[in-house]
């Protein structure tokens, strides 16, 4: 219901407000006019007309000559100029792009108002004004060139500056994809993703979008890359800023397929040593567009659908028993080499007749998990265990649909509305076997639902002829959905019926719908699990409004942000990991003997298998809210200088969970004489005894509900000049630097929630077909330990960028960007183990206490900081005592011409250093990487996200329309294009 009254309230202010339009999706039409003695003219007449909306607005030129269109949509443009006793003055075709000042200084001649000078702006121009580093990818380019899988993320890639990970994948959208790119030194997870000014992240990791934009749909795009100015915030990286497409005055529609097929891929090796056919590989891609007017110079919509069908066949090998082994019949086992020994009776200690187990003897539960594992197909060749070896066809969906609506409601007010909404599909059995989880077998599988939606509203309404005010509405949000799928589905409940939970299923999360346990493997088989079932979705509710105006020389804009925003997500721990885990067999009837063989100590009734189940799972209720406010100045201090500066206010309240049951593990809040106390160094929300409650003695009181202190001082400043060298707009010389806050990924709160003391644990050792404890003390009641943490520092993590660019046109419509490009990261997130090991002997006995890794886990315990108290197990403390440098050489040659062709060419020169990965987005995988916490220096080096050298190229290229040839060489020959990406 809040979420609902919060939609209606932002709907009622949205609809009464005054004018509207966020500062980053449109650009700003400015410039100079002056007579033949470069004396400025105030009064002048300055009016402007959208070639294909019909938008126009009308302005005057100040004292200082200047005039100034903030907040034009994205488009091309024609100004007209008078004033008495001067020519008007034209100029046509002036594309103005995304996030763009576009300079268009204007020299009257004299003469008669009635005569005219008309004159076509090139389409490219060198950047007079701002201190940033920035790219524009057109809408020819994500139209035109070919993209695997159709994702425009691919083309973030042709920017200078730009890293893409080892593991990134720009050809898969949905949970596939990832838009984890490293800009400039960043970190990958530093950047923010807008649609028409919509947030587009999924804050959980920072690594994924929310919804994909057809690139059909796609007007153009701005990577901001380095030292952009004040109104941009929430991020330490870049700012990658789509815009989507529009009507005009004339209709155009669009209709497309691609399609692609296997019959051209070569064959698994693996596969064809198994006799089994080729990958599958069946994908359609197919859509329309439609946009137009309604009402002429008035009213336009744009309409799209995309429709992506993919059937992906993976190659999975593994060791699985025979069928005959699955019936108890081990009399055929035996491959050399192999661990799938002859088992034992452990009654008798010899071989069971025929090495057959008595059919009274075969566990019912056993039996009908080991039918989680698919049959042999192949004979495993040499050298290997493996025999099965199969393709299976895994099915990937994609659809989007989107629709946009511009309405010029008068002279002086616009409004927009877009929404876009897309579905994932990922159903069994899974692509992807190592996505989050699910093992590599089909019979029990995964359904996975990733839908996405994106809503924008923007109104945008001309204060007196020099100023506009902009307010935007806006709405993201997904949700991730696994359910259990695959070849056999209900096996899972027949295993779960067998195979009874230690804790009854009314308290559990999902009751008897949780997944079968989990079986870690041994012997050479794979382990066994199922992460269905699982629940997270993400709503973001921004509201924003922006002021822009010309004061003399100064052109201000100053603006606000606040939001509201949750996020619901399933612990770590769904599915099969709310079940009993079960790993090595502890003998029959308790601690003894057992067969000598995984599969049939199974099989055989009565034997006990080490494990550990928790009470259950939950969804964490994740809570945050933003404020930011920001002004900043465009002066023009000479014809030819422009300095930018302002300033970015931004309380970036940390996130809680709504139920406040989370608990936090502080070092210096450790008490040894409360031992192995579940709280012992835990903080809990004030107004909470969760410990207390519990029972435990430990459990302080922490600084606020979300466990860490608040920093209330996050200041931006932002500073850029730029050096209109010649004053004719053909050479500039640019600088910028600034200071950059990043809203930190959720991810750790769903480890807060995983510590005590909101769940219960039975761990030691059981049988499979009954929970009852098969012999005193085998059944060890616990409440867990702590295991995660955070710093109560109230730092966030920064970022310092600099730059300086030269940039020249060589002829019309090309040029030439030189920039240095710096970036100093501070207080990045630094995941670390506070019960690591310490170097040196601390325990006196002779060896060097990092070697006790290799000893038993009571001996490594001994030498953990908690030890004594916790075990041996890993405590990781989500801080902020990261850093890293980045220098770079990046370049970039622009040209277009002919019919619309353009060629981009970009290399980067450049060196990134860190302390801490700079590719990680979970953390915990990661919490080794620092060797002593004592010395975190000696793991600074190179960063995994840095590239030495970097190169790409694009082109468009548009062939002879043939016109002067006969219809049929024309119509065959002519009008042909050439995409390519390097």
């Amino acid at each position: 219901m809040r979420t609902q009254r919060l939609f209606l309230v932002a709907s009622l202010l949205l609809l009464a407000a005054a004018p509207v339009l966020a500062q980053r999706t449109t650009g700003t039409l400015r410039g100079t006019v002056t007579d033949p003695t470069r004396a400025v003219i105030a009064g002048a007449n300055v009016s402007i007309k959208g070639e294909d909306t019909g938008l126009s607005r009308s302005t005057t030129t100040n004292s200082s000559g200047i005039y100034a269109f903030p907040d034009l949509p994205v488009g091309s443009y024609q100004v007209e100029v008078g004033s008495p006793g001067f020519k008007s003055a034209q100029r046509t075709k002036i594309v103005l792009n995304v996030a763009e000042v576009r300079v268009v200084d204007v020299q009257l001649e004299t003469g008669a108002v009635t005569e005219s000078v008309n004159v076509e702006v090139p389409a490219i121009a060198v950047q007079t004004s701002g201190g940033e580093v920035a790219g524009l990818i057109t809408g020819e380019q994500v139209r035109e060139l070919p993209l695997n899988g159709r994702n425009f993320l691919q083309l973030a890639l042709l920017m200078p500056g730009v890293s893409a990970p080892d593991f990134l994948n720009v050809k898969d959208k949905g949970l596939l994809g990832g838009s984890d790119l490293s800009v400039s030194g960043s970190a990958v997870t530093a950047n923010m993703w807008t649609v028409d000014g919509a947030n587009n992240n999924d804050v959980g990791s920072n690594r994924t979008i929310l919804v994909y934009p057809s690139v059909d749909a796609i007007e153009e795009f701005k990577i901001h890359r380095n030292a952009y100015g004040a109104e941009y915030g929430q991020a330490a990286g870049a700012q990658v800023n789509i815009v989507t497409r529009g009507g005009s005055n004339e209709f155009h529609g669009s209709g497309f397929y691609f399609g692609r097929r296997d019959a051209l891929n070569s064959k698994n090796y693996f596969l064809e040593q198994a006799g089994q056919p080729k990958d599958k590989l069946k994908r359609n891609d197919f859509g329309w567009t439609l946009g137009g007017p309604i009402i002429k110079d008035k009213l336009h919509f744009f309409a799209s659908q995309e429709w992506n069908r993919e059937l992906r066949g993976t190659v999975r090998a593994a060791f699985v028993p025979t069928a005959a082994e699955r019936a108890g019949d081990f009399s055929g086992s035996g491959i050399s080499g192999c661990t799938n020994a002859i088992p034992v009776d452990p009654l008798t200690g010899a071989p069971f007749p025929g090495n057959k187990i008595p059919a009274n003897r075969i566990s019912r539960g056993g039996q009908l998990y080991l039918n989680l594992y698919p049959l042999p197909n192949t004979i495993p060749g040499a050298g290997s265990c493996n025999n099965r070896v199969d393709s299976l066809n895994a099915p990937l969906n994609w659809r989007q649909e989107n629709v946009r609506l511009d309405w010029s409601l008068s002279n002086t007010t616009r409004l927009m509305l877009r929404y876009t909404q897309d579905s994932w599909t990922n159903n069994s059995p899974s692509v992807n076997t190592n996505l989050w989880g699910d093992d590599s077998f089909p019979a029990v599988d995964s359904n996975w639902d990733q839908p996405g939606r994106s809503f924008v509203a923007q109104l945008s309404h001309n204060v007196g002829s020099r100023g506009v005010n902009s307010l935007e509405f806006s709405y993201s949000g997904n949700k991730i959905t696994i359910t259990r799928g695959g070849t056999n589905p209900d096996l899972n409940a027949q295993i779960v019926s067998a195979i009874p939970s230690i804790y009854p299923l009314s308290i559990k999360e999902y009751g008897a719908d949780i997944g079968h346990p989990v079986f870690w493997g041994g012997g050479g088989y794979q382990a066994l699990w199922n992460e269905a079932p699982f629940r997270n979705n993400q709503d973001l509710f921004v509201l924003k409004d922006d002021y822009s105006a010309v004061f003399g020389k100064h052109f201000l804009k100053a603006g606000v942000l606040g939001s509201t925003n949750k996020k619901n997500e399933d612990t770590v721990g769904n599915g099969s990991n709310e079940n009993s885990n079960f790993w090595g067999s502890a003998g029959l009837n308790g601690w003894g003997s057992n067969t000598g063989n995984i599969l049939a100590d199974f099989l055989l009734k009565d034997m006990t298998f080490g494990f550990s189940e928790p009470s259950t799972s939950r969804q964490v209720p994740q809570r945050w809210q933003d404020l930011e406010l920001y002004v900043s100045d465009s002066w023009k201090i000479h014809p030819r200088v422009t300095i930018d500066y302002g300033v970015r206010y931004s309380k970036l309240f940390n996130y809680y969970a709504d139920d406040n049951k989370i608990t936090s593990f502080v070092p210096a809040l450790f008490n040894p004489a409360l031992g192995g106390d579940p709280c012992n160094g835990l903080i809990q929300p004030p107004g909470t005894n969760w410990c207390q409650q519990a029972g435990f003695k430990g459990g302080a009181a922490g600084p606020n509900r979300s466990l860490q202190n608040q920093d209330n001082k996050l200041f931006a400043p932002r500073l850029g000049i730029a050096w209109d060298v010649s004053g004719n707009g053909k050479t500039a010389v640019r600088a910028g630097v600034g200071e950059f806050f990043l809203r930190e990924r959720l991810s750790g709160g769903l480890s807060y929630a995983a510590n005590p003391p909101f769940a219960q644990t039975q761990s030691g050792i059981r049988k499979l077909d009954t929970a009852a404890e098969p012999c005193d003390g085998c059944f060890s009641p616990g409440a867990g330990s702590p295991s995660h943490g955070r710093d109560l520092s109230a730092v966030v993590p920064t970022n310092w960028q600099w730059n300086l660019s030269l940039e020249h046109e060589i002829v019309r419509n090309t040029t030439l960007e030189l920039s240095y490009v710096g970036n100093k990261g501070v207080h990045l997130l630094h995941f670390y183990d506070a019960d690591q090991v310490q170097a040196g002997d601390i325990n006196h006995n002779g060896i060097d206490d990092r070697l006790e890794y290799a000893r038993t886990s009571p001996a490594l315990a001994e030498v953990r900081p908690y030890g004594s108290a916790f075990g041996d197990h890993q405590i990781v403390i989500w801080g902020h005592g990261g850093s890293s440098i980045y220098h770079s050489l990046q370049t970039q040659l622009l040209t277009r011409f002919g019919r619309g062709s353009q060629l981009q060419i970009s290399y980067t020169w450049s060196k990134t250093i860190g302390d801490v990965p700079l590719d990680d987005s979970g953390g915990i995988a990661d919490t080794n990487s620092i060797t002593d916490l004592a010395r975190p220096s000696l793991d600074r080096g190179l960063a995994r996200t840095d590239r030495r050298h970097i190169f790409n190229a694009s082109l468009v290229l548009m062939l002879p329309t043939l016109d002067g040839k006969s219809g049929f060489a024309k119509n065959v020959f002519g009008d042909w294009e050439i995409a390519s990406i390097a």
